[in-house]
């Protein structure tokens, strides 16, 4: 199922709700802002809601649910009813419109995690420096590059690749977890937990890993310290890249980094997941494609009317 796919047409509660809390709006002058009055007529309507909208109805409806219902006048019966804060309720879809947008946004999700899954990408290096050192505390602390600045990649199918020096600057303080070859069931560190530290220098980005109690850790540091694990990689997502055709092929240098994922202290080698890396490819050959042939309508132009 695609994002497209997900049914985003209002239900008949929440019609029925939007409808008293514009009849409500209009007698009494009170109650939500012109956003709201403007997402109730949608929903009267019935037109389908954009998936932003469908987050901002449930992000509303998580933010005021206790200071609306807990206020005066919200319940029939009490004195002020409806409140202002029971006509914003309204606006919106009411209890009707809560309820599906939370089911919505979970859809939503699902298929978002589904879609970011595909441009996964995944990059490994040889770590010489990796190494394990162990604390006045007794603790085990790993360190090492999971990432290189400017050194070009082996080939990645039809290309080669370059990190650039700022591409990390804006993802440090994403929730990244250290793992053992990707594997979500072998964690090692976090950085939301301060277990796992990253930072970058001018040769590239530098984890620290406080590694756990755990007999997968305790075998991992074995193996590093006989050198059977010497390499360390990294999952993300690209936000910006930049292409260079020359005569040895194409370069792809990662600009940006969207969003970074884990880094991973990896056992065997692994084929780079370079999928979402060859469609930024095939779009930067068709916008190359298509210079080139408005450059030449333009010349046989400035021919003609010579």
């Amino acid at each position: 199922m695609a994002l497209s796919d997900i049914n985003t047409t209002p239900t008949k509660g929440m019609i029925a709700e939007a409808k008293k809390g514009l009849a409500w709006r209009k007698e009494f002058g009170r109650g939500g802002t012109q956003v709201g009055v403007s997402r109730a007529r949608d929903i009267v309507n019935g037109k389908k809601l954009s998936i932003s909208s469908i987050k901002r109805m449930f992000s509303f409806f998580s933010r005021h649910e206790k200071s609306s219902k807990n206020g005066k006048g919200f319940k029939q019966g009490q004195k002020g009813y409806p409140s202002a804060g029971r006509i914003a309720w309204a606006l919106w879809g009411g209890d009707a419109g809560f309820s599906w947008s939370r089911k919505k946004v979970n859809e939503i999700k699902k298929e978002e995690d589904r879609n970011m899954s595909k441009d996964l990408e995944i990059r490994q290096f040889d770590c010489s420096e990796l190494r394990a050192e162990r604390t006045e505390q007794g603790d085990t602390i790993v360190r090492g590059y999971a990432a290189v600045f400017d050194q070009l990649s082996e080939d990645l199918g039809g290309f080669k690749e370059k990190i650039n020096n700022r591409a990390f600057d804006k993802v440090l303080d994403n929730d990244v977890v250290a793992l053992l070859n990707h594997d979500n069931n072998i964690v090692f560190g976090r950085t939301s937990s301060g277990t796992l530290k990253l930072s970058v220098d001018e040769r590239g980005l530098v984890s620290e890993i406080k590694m756990p109690n755990t007999q997968a850790a305790k075998d991992t540091i074995e193996l590093m310290e006989r050198g059977d694990i010497s390499k360390m990689s990294f999952g993300f997502y690209v936000d910006k890249d930049k292409w260079v055709e020359d005569s040895k092929g194409f370069v792809r240098e990662v600009k940006e980094v969207k969003r970074l994922v884990d880094v991973s202290l990896v056992t065997r080698p692994a084929y780079p997941q370079t999928s979402a890396a060859v469609r930024s490819l095939d779009h930067h050959k068709e916008i190359t494609k298509d210079n080139v042939k408005t450059r030449k309508s333009k010349l046989k132009l400035l021919k003609l009317k010579k």
